[in-house]
């Protein structure tokens, strides 16, 4: 036992940075496992289950309030075994008793509370509870005298309670399999979005707001895919919004989790790598379409702050960065005006105040009091701002000085967690930017981390892992895991032009089909066939903050299918929608992602096939690069070397380089054009396709 604390308990054997905050509280915490199980059966003691990870902001003030109190722990420790869980660590685990929180008290939310029998069956749920009761919301000194009164007098009520919940839980997962999802879901869904947009400051709704990229991805390609610009818009206003807000980190780069209020100035802090990946992909696919400087700088930027602060010594990428630091909020990040003053003098500080909205009171407001902060956040009030800025080189120089000041203070905590689901996000997001790009730096860090991810993350036996550090523990992939990966190896085949790659993905979209797909119902299932950790296996389809395992899943298993011509795998990509099309319908904009996969099954993908050597296929990819079609995939037969992309797509048998020349084939419904020799006749066909 270390001696410098006075307490600790079981966590201090853990990995997860979360669970290792916990391990020196009061309570004698356990780590999910068969030994507080089997403890609160011999005991016949409930179980307090608390479920956070390690960049929440409540759960470290119910931890400081809570579980670092001697009085409430004494309340714990004599009458329930206690469990921590990292949700990023056991996603299984957070999303099942997430489910059973929304269904019993209508919502979730983190710190996730959860009070069970020793069989699992939870019967209590709550999200942060205060030590003592204050302004509605009881504490945890009187509620866990109720709860452990229930449970040692009512034990017929109590198991009632127990049974109702599971039976409601099993009821939700049983899906009634509608019609299959077709173009009519497509305008409706863009129709909710047009209906919710806030014209003036981008986004859906009112305050808080959620980046939410995967809406705006398929506000993008259907705009593209209808021609109807009004779609395309609402995407970039709002990307443009955000980057010009303080969600955005204007002097260290990267975005924060999301927006306290409706103008997208004043943040939650903490920076998720999730949010990096799938809003680099966002302001990829922006500039594509637009040619914005805005958006190209975001997406270097991004990777910038991806690289400098999350990118792991291996190839991996850690998971978060905290939103406290000095057990403030956002500490780290906000400017005293008489700081700025002295860093960057009276005059520097008038022309900055105007572009970035500084003021001497400070320009934003305490979100649980409501009073002046007297510091400031940094947000750009137009892209003219921003144009301007960016012309003089003297905002460079002040925001590195700022940077390097900002770097000396005391840093909110690193969750170094190397997650697979989140690192196949990245692969992802990096590899669409080396696409649309050319950028050979991005490319590297594209291909670093697919063959980190195969090195760590693959086993032996061709499964994944969903952990790096956990590779002794083995913590199995759940589907988000298989449906990240896949996705972002098949998109780095198309930077690498290595047919090894696109292998493996096949290789792990067989693997997931056979341990997770629902053979009854069809779907996929979140955790593996014969994973009896749980009481009911859950199957998801909502895309809330991530785009859910099912809904990408539906989109490689079109593309593969397509590639490797297995018709049955594109059979299963329509089943997912159809399975879930009753949900969908009621309201289609939870659902962004899933659609997407339906965009592309109403309007067909383009197959574009370069022959030749690696010269014409840097010519070629040089042109492609110009035209933006989120529908297409780009595949290589190369002159010499093909046998392995050939045995993955037998149809390039027949798709040579005419005389070894650039040849260029474009299919569509499974039709190929007349090849082409020339770029320039590459050119006009693919205007003449962007026309139609």
């Amino acid at each position: 036992m270390n001696q410098s604390h006075k307490y600790t308990n079981q966590l201090i054997h853990s990995k997860s940075p979360y669970l290792l905050q916990h391990a020196h509280n009061p309570v004698n915490w356990y780590p999910w496992g068969d030994e507080a199980f089997e403890i609160a059966t011999r005991e016949n003691k409930p179980i307090f289950l608390s479920i956070g990870y390690s960049t929440c902001h409540w759960c470290h003030v119910m931890a400081h309030e809570s579980f670092e109190d001697e009085e409430v722990a004494k309340l714990l420790n004599e009458n329930f075994i206690c469990i921590k869980v990292d949700r990023e660590e056991r996603p299984d685990i957070d999303q099942f008793y997430m489910t059973a929180a929304t269904s019993l008290i209508g919502r979730g939310g983190w710190p996730l509370t959860i009070i069970m029998g020793p069989d699992k069956r939870p019967f209590f749920a709550g999200t942060y509870f205060p030590k003592n009761s204050q302004q509605g919301r009881v504490g945890m000194l009187d509620l866990l005298p109720r709860i452990t009164s229930a449970w040692n007098t009512q034990e017929t009520e109590v198991n009632q309670a127990m049974d109702q919940i599971m039976d409601l839980l099993k009821q939700r997962n049983q899906v009634e399999s509608g019609s299959t999802l077709g173009p009519d879901i497509l305008n409706t869904a863009a129709a909710d979005f047009l209906n919710a947009y806030d014209p003036r400051e981008g986004g859906f709704g009112t305050a808080p707001k959620f980046p939410s990229p995967h809406n705006l991805l398929f506000l993008l390609r259907e705009g593209y895919r209808t021609g109807n610009s009004r779609y395309t818009d609402m995407a970039l206003h709002t990307l443009r919004k955000m980057r010009l807000g303080g969600i955005y980190d204007q002097i260290g780069f990267g975005f924060h989790r999301y927006s306290t209020d409706a103008e997208w100035h004043v943040p939650h802090f903490e920076k998720m790598l999730y949010d990096q990946a799938t809003l680099l992909m966002a302001y990829t696919e922006a500039w594509e379409i637009s040619g914005d400087q805005l958006f190209r700088q975001t997406m270097d930027e991004i990777i910038q702050y991806i690289t400098d602060k999350l990118k792991a010594p291996n190839g991996g990428y850690y998971s978060a960065e905290d939103a406290d630091s000095e057990g403030v909020e956002g500490k780290f990040y906000v400017w005293e005006w008489d700081e700025l003053r002295e860093l960057i003098g009276q005059d520097g500080l008038k022309d900055l105040a105007d572009s970035f909205s500084l003021v001497r009171s400070g320009n934003f407001h305490d979100e649980a009091s409501g009073q002046a902060s007297g510091e400031n956040i940094f947000h750009l009030k137009s892209e003219k701002a921003f144009l301007e800025l960016h012309a003089d080189q003297i905002w460079s120089k002040i925001r590195q000085e700022l940077y390097q000041v900002r770097e000396l203070r005391i840093h909110p905590g690193l969750d170094n967690k190397i997650l697979c689901d989140w690192n196949g996000l990245i692969l992802t997001a990096l590899s669409k930017a080396a696409k649309a790009t050319g950028d050979k730096n991005y490319a590297v860090l594209a291909g670093e981390l697919a063959d980190f991810l195969i090195k760590n993350m693959l086993t032996d036996e061709g499964t994944l892992l969903h952990m790096q550090e956990q590779k002794e523990a083995t913590i199995s992939g759940f589907v988000d895991d298989y449906s990240y990966v896949i996705q972002g190896l098949r998109h780095y085949y198309e930077v690498s032009f290595d047919p090894e790659y696109l292998q493996v993905a096949l290789n792990l979209q067989g693997t997931q089909i056979n341990h997770f797909w629902d053979k009854e119902q069809g779907g996929f299932f979140f955790s593996s066939s014969g994973d009896d950790d749980l009481l009911v296996r859950q199957k998801e389809i909502y895309d809330g903050a991530l785009p859910s395992g099912n809904s990408v899943a539906a989109m490689n298993l079109y593309y593969l299918g397509r590639i490797s011509e297995n018709p049955g795998w594109e059979a299963y990509s329509s089943q997912i929608g159809a399975l879930f099309s009753k949900q969908v319908k009621q309201a289609p904009r939870g659902f962004s992602a899933l659609l997407q996969s339906v965009q592309v099954q109403a309007t067909g993908s383009k197959e574009i096939v370069i022959a030749g050597d690696r010269k014409d296929l840097i010519r070629a990819n040089s042109v492609l690069r110009k035209h933006y079609d989120p529908f297409k995939v780009t595949l290589y037969r190369p002159n010499h070397g093909f046998e392995q992309i050939v045995s993955i797509s037998s149809f390039l048998n027949y798709q040579k380089a005419i005389k070894d020349d650039l040849t260029v084939y474009i299919c569509e419904n499974y039709a190929c054009q007349q090849p082409l020799t020339k770029l320039s006749d590459l050119e006009a066909a693919l205007l003449e396709t962007s026309k139609d």
